[in-house]
């Protein structure tokens, strides 16, 4: 508690005049506060926005390099360029990819099993501005939106456009993109768009090859709009492992010969199909269907002995996403959302042990309802109904469910917020907001037994999150102080030390995000954010626990500077605390270091060209993203293994526009 307090002191302080920290003013369009694009925002939600204008500012490569020091964002990055790296909002660690939802113009990233979200599958060039909605929001986005939602926004097609850009950097680093765009004045409206990036990546054994395509054709008329689109992904990896201490001491960048011949490589179509159709002066429809097919093959070994055998995994996804969205004239201009979320999976795994299947169906019924109650005063309501059938069967030695079993459950959660909006520059906000976690397909599959020797069926996690905040914004600069507690029941984790997916009793998450931006000139501009997480275990065998992997502080301090109407500098420094080791329910062992990085972008600009130069991790800071609990194969005694991150590196971009 003491800890907790001493960090909301920190924050006010912090929040005094004359200091400016980073979040980016909310612009005039948002999607992610009612699933449908609003002029305002009334919602109590507490929603970042990056824009394009702050992608291109940063200098960034990826996705992951955009979110890693926002407020509230923690980034873990296997290999660190971003192919392996999951999102975490709210302190999840090691399984922040299945709480925390991950949304492509409102397609679901996230997939039906425990794989992180494949980030790299949005070129950065494509991005028009990413929306991060912090905290639950189990009624508005339904299953895995427990820590929080990054909903990223794609450019739109205007007046023609054609844009390449070239890359190459360290550990022999290529990229290219390429994109063509055009709205004809017929209303037909297209954009084609290619993601080509090669890389030897900074670990022995990490080579990469990356190819991404997408093609958008669509068509706008008076009262609505529709699209297709179809997207192509090629994603080959090799995979170096961890590296025990000794290992890291003696060369950081090796890969230890068990892994040597390990990889992932992956295959995955998309296509999607969307409807926008106003419905008279009040409401509209708005919906899609998406398939993704993904085929995989891997190798993946232990530390105790090298994997010979390649395995398959396929992962097939329908979504329907319809809903309905109105002003209620009678009822002083309430904004109604009501809507049906329908996810089918169908997912296989083969390995030397057998096969595994899971075909899961999920439905659910929501609606959420803006009441201006006054005006200054926003009360927001909604309800979801949600449900999960699961018919499983796996073969071989260490089969399960041999003859197939199928689980079902429901769950119904529910959300109430005020925003009040203070005068122009303030907004004062309070939401609960109840939320919910289905065990992912492949989480049953390796259960806990009882002592008769039966398999412990995975209970659904569910939680509530209770959050309070001020923001204020005035001219470009602005600010914002938000105070979390959110705690859940049956949280789905990995056990390592019994090889089982449990569920944990009861935890808990306080913490304080604060961030802002202070221009202070027409120049030069400062930027900062510190996040504040407490994640601990309060009941069970784990009571008292940290959660693995999660940091208590993080510290993002950034300045901008306009040198000339051509040159443009930018500059960071990214701290983080130490955390546990993932799979250390018990917190035996030490902890994985924390680490400060300093990262540094030139940027030139004539007509439509562009130059620009990023270092990242300019001082050469020998440092680890992850770290997990292993086994020692030589003494099966429990170690730190790591994931060793990339030193210095350098990347240079030419970029060039054709309109």
């Amino acid at each position: 508690m003491n800890r907790f307090i001493s960090a909301v002191l920190l924050m006010l302080a912090a929040l005094l005049p004359g200091y400016g920290f980073a979040v980016t003013e909310i612009p005039a369009v948002v999607v992610s506060a009612a699933r449908t694009e609003q002029s305002t925002l009334t919602t109590p939600a507490s929603i970042t926005v990056i824009t394009r204008e702050d992608i291109e500012a940063g200098g960034a490569r990826h996705i992951t390099e955009v979110l890693r020091g926002q407020g509230g964002v923690q980034i873990n990055d296997l290999y660190g360029d971003g192919s392996r790296a999951t999102v975490d909002l709210r302190g999840f660690g090691e399984t922040a990819a299945s709480n925390t939802l991950v949304l492509v113009d409102g397609r679901r990233l996230n997939n039906p099993d425990i794989a992180s979200p494949d980030l790299n599958s949005i070129a950065l060039q494509d991005v028009e501005r990413i929306e991060m909605l912090q905290g639950s929001a189990g009624v508005l986005f339904g299953d895995q939106a427990v820590g929080g939602v990054i909903n990223i926004i794609t450019r739109k097609p205007g007046a023609l456009r054609h844009a390449l850009k070239l890359s190459a950097g360290s550990y022999n680093t290529v990229q290219l993109h390429a994109m063509t765009s055009q709205a004809l004045d017929n209303g037909i409206n297209y954009l084609l768009s290619v993601d080509a990036r090669e890389s030897d990546n900074y670990r022995d054994h990490n080579e990469a090859s990356y190819v991404n395509g997408l093609g958008k054709l669509g068509y706008d008329y008076t009262t609505g709009s529709v699209f297709g689109e179809l997207q192509y992904i090629n994603d080959e990896l090799n995979t170096p492992g961890t590296l025990f201490a000794d290992e890291v001491i003696e060369n950081r960048r090796q890969v230890s010969p068990v892994f040597a011949n390990d990889f992932s490589n992956a295959e995955t179509a998309i296509a999607r199909l969307g409807l926008v159709q106003q419905i008279g002066d009040h409401w509209s429809f708005e919906g899609e269907l998406t398939g993704r097919d993904t085929n995989g093959e891997f190798r993946l070994s232990s530390v105790i002995a090298a994997e010979t055998e390649v395995s398959s995994q396929d992962r097939r996804v329908l979504e329907f996403t319809p809903r309905v969205i109105g002003v209620v004239p009678g009822l002083n201009d309430t904004l109604l959302t009501l809507g049906l979320d329908v996810v089918a999976s169908d997912y296989r795994l083969s390995s030397r042990f057998g096969d595994q299947s899971n075909d899961q169906s999920q439905g659910s019924l929501y609606a959420q309802a803006v009441i201006p109650a006054s005006e200054v005063l926003d009360v927001t309501l909604g309800l979801r109904y949600a449900e999960v059938v699961n018919d499983l069967q796996d073969t071989g030695m260490f089969a399960i469910f041999p003859d197939g079993i199928r689980i079902e459950d429901d769950v119904t959660v529910g959300t109430f917020g005020l925003a009040i909006r203070a005068d122009q520059n303030w907004r004062v906000l309070f939401r609960a907001d109840q939320n919910y976690r289905f065990a992912k397909v492949d989480e049953y599959l390796q259960p806990v037994f009882t002592p008769t020797f039966t398999p412990e069926i995975l209970k659904t996690q569910q939680g509530l999150s209770v959050e309070t905040g001020v923001e204020w914004q005035a001219g470009g600069n602005n600010a914002r102080l938000m105070i979390y507690q959110l705690d859940i029941d049956d949280e789905i984790a990995y056990d390592p030390v019994n090889f089982a997916n449990i569920n944990l009793d009861q935890t808990r998450r306080k913490g304080v995000i604060s961030s802002g931006y202070w221009q202070q000139s027409n120049k030069l501009g400062y930027t900062a954010s510190y996040t504040f997480t407490d994640a601990e275990v309060l009941r069970g065998a784990f009571a008292g626990k940290d959660i693995p992997l999660v940091a208590m502080h993080s510290l993002l301090l950034g300045s901008d500077y306009q040198l000339t109407d051509k040159w443009q500098l930018y500059g960071e420094l990214f701290a983080i605390s130490d955390r546990v080791f993932a799979g250390d329910f018990n917190n035996v062992l030490g902890r994985l270091p924390g680490y400060g990085l300093v990262n540094l972008k030139a940027a030139y600009e004539y007509n439509d060209f562009s130059l620009s130069a990023r270092i990242n991790n300019l001082f050469n800071k020998a440092y680890s993203d992850v770290g997990q609990l292993s086994y020692d194969p030589a003494t099966f005694v429990e170690r730190e293994a790591f994931f060793t991150s990339p030193g210095i590196n350098l990347m240079l971009t030419a970029a060039w526009q054709f309109r």
